[in-house]
């Protein structure tokens, strides 16, 4: 504030050289004129990190703000900030220019998690659920498009109605998808309920290239129909490096539907279901008949008659 006050530019290299060029707003509350000393600050610098994490800032401040990321080399905000930032990104005349500098400032990383919003003066229940709506959606969808980076889109703790879910589908070939478990079940819903196979396989095919061909969803319950959806997202998909439904309740009647599509995988962890010798001679049988399914792991289930695995180092039954 005193440098901007007496507007000593001069004096801004050396402030930032003691602080290792390290700008950290984290809790404060700024107003007009803390902003645009700020913004008289980042003028001066070439590199520097800022840190606004759980900062409130004027909104009519945060356009202003976007240009000069460019000289940011590290920002941190929280995901109320960044949702912010993103709407102001779009509704900029230079959403092409505004969108690259935010997501290298940002290491080409949009985090929506709790941990990236975790304030110990804030209640618990607001910290752990975040509602991005469809127009949310939409800009997220509209920034990524605009950039050739592939951009990691951390999605852990939010909530997104399926008509906002449709407005992600175009960026994931472009995204790496790290989601709930919850939302993960919703993707796959949404791809059952496309209603042709050419949508439903390129539905398939961007969601598996998003997740980097491993679909975790260890510790889920998977009723019947989970398990329909996740067999048709298994019969359109080229193949998994991993498959994990461990911890899932798992009957042989679910294994049903799942078992004529689980050669698509090179790792498949059923491991502590409800899985008997009927569905775990039928896998053997599918494992024997594929090469590519190099690990299956069964221990933890109802399997009482382990001969034919005996020797079969792909089997982890034990």
């Amino acid at each position: 504030m005193e440098i901007y006050e007496t507007r000593s530019p001069q004096y801004v290299s050396s402030l930032m050289s003691s602080a290792g060029s390290d700008i950290n707003l984290n809790g404060r509350v700024l107003d007009s004129v803390h902003c645009a000393a700020l913004r008289f600050t980042l003028e001066q610098c070439n590199t520097v990190k800022l840190n606004l994490l759980w900062t409130s800032v004027p909104e009519e401040a945060l356009e202003s703000f976007l240009p000069l990321l460019s000289r940011v080399t590290h920002l941190s905000v929280d995901r109320l900030v960044l949702l912010k930032l993103l709407h102001r990104c779009s509704s900029s005349d230079l959403q092409q220019e505004t969108a690259s500098v935010l997501l290298s400032a940002l290491h080409n990383t949009l985090d929506f998690s709790c941990c990236s919003a975790l304030d110990l003066t804030d209640t618990l229940e607001n910290q752990q659920h975040l509602i991005l709506t469809d127009k949310d959606c939409k800009i997220i969808s509209s920034v990524l498009q605009k950039t050739q980076s592939v951009v990691k889109l951390i999605l852990q703790d939010c909530e997104i109605s399926d008509t906002a879910l449709k407005q992600l589908w175009p960026i994931l070939p472009r995204v790496q998808l790290s989601c709930s478990k919850a939302l993960l079940l919703q993707f796959l819903a949404c791809i059952s309920k496309v209603g042709s196979r050419r949508g439903s396989s390129r539905r398939t095919e961007a969601l598996s290239q998003a997740l980097g061909g491993e679909m975790d969803l260890s510790h889920t319950q998977m009723d019947l129909s989970a398990c329909e959806q996740l067999a048709l997202f298994l019969e359109y998909s080229e193949g998994l490096k991993e498959l994990d439904l461990s911890h899932c309740k798992l009957t042989d009647h679910c294994m049903k539907l799942l078992t004529p599509h689980l050669h698509k995988t090179q790792t498949l962890d059923v491991s502590h279901n409800n899985i008997t010798d009927e569905s775990a001679e039928r896998i053997h049988s599918i494992v024997s008949s594929h090469s590519n399914i190099q690990t299956v792991r069964l221990f933890g289930n109802k399997v009482s008659d382990r001969k034919q695995f005996i020797g079969d180092k792909r089997f982890e039954i034990w």
